[in-house]
């Protein structure tokens, strides 16, 4: 006989819609890449699709962790003279690994990562009203943007200089500020101090 108290505890959720649970807990989520989402089987398991298509489940036991033992033991071999032994139980021990079914997945990824991509930095509004009002009043001299009252959170030279550099490299921000003034990136250059930018 139970105890009674195990028996009171096993009480049917009425509330809990059994479907949509199944689904959550067998579902895989969804797939955001392109490639792996149209290679991907939905009758095989995680393991398996990503085996197929030559990706690692876990990151950890795909590179493994190096064993110093057995590397000492090797170097400690190879120093005695015993070379024949070790290349004989390597020979035993090495699994020839059939290559992935769908290796054009990690081509077609690898291919995507090294592809170009725009720079999506934008600095926020208050950097750039900032950043506007010392170039307006200083140009480019930094010296004199660390002395200013505006300067609350007490930035040095080099700090002035790199945000400058740093606005200057987003075109979408940088034009903007040279059209409401009336400028070219030729006129930069007559102005003061441009010359001990490059240090």
């Amino acid at each position: 006989m139970k105890i009674r108290k195990v028996k009171r505890s096993k009480t049917y959720r009425y509330n809990v819609n059994r479907k949509r649970l199944r689904k959550t807990r067998t579902s895989t989520g969804k797939i955001k890449c392109r490639t792996i989402k149209e290679n991907w089987a939905a009758n095989k398991s995680i393991k398996s699709n990503l085996r197929e298509m030559g990706l690692a489940v876990d990151p950890n036991l795909a590179v493994g962790i190096p064993n110093t033992k057995q590397e000492r033991m090797k170097i400690v071999k190879l120093v005695n003279g015993f070379v024949e032994e070790d290349v004989i139980g390597t020979a035993k021990q090495g699994k020839t690994k059939r290559p992935p079914r769908k290796a054009f997945v990690v081509q077609e990824l690898e291919k995507e990562a090294k592809m170009p991509r725009e720079s999506q930095f934008r600095l926020p509004r208050g950097v750039v009203k900032d950043l506007e009002y010392f170039l307006d009043k200083f140009k480019f001299n930094y010296n004199a943007m660390v002395t200013d009252r505006r300067n609350v959170n007490q930035l040095t030279w080099r700090q002035f200089r790199a945000k400058v550099k740093k606005f200057m490299s987003i075109p979408e921000q940088f034009n903007e500020y040279l059209r409401s003034k009336n400028l070219t990136k030729d006129d930069l250059r007559n102005w003061e101090e441009y010359d001990t930018d490059e240090e």
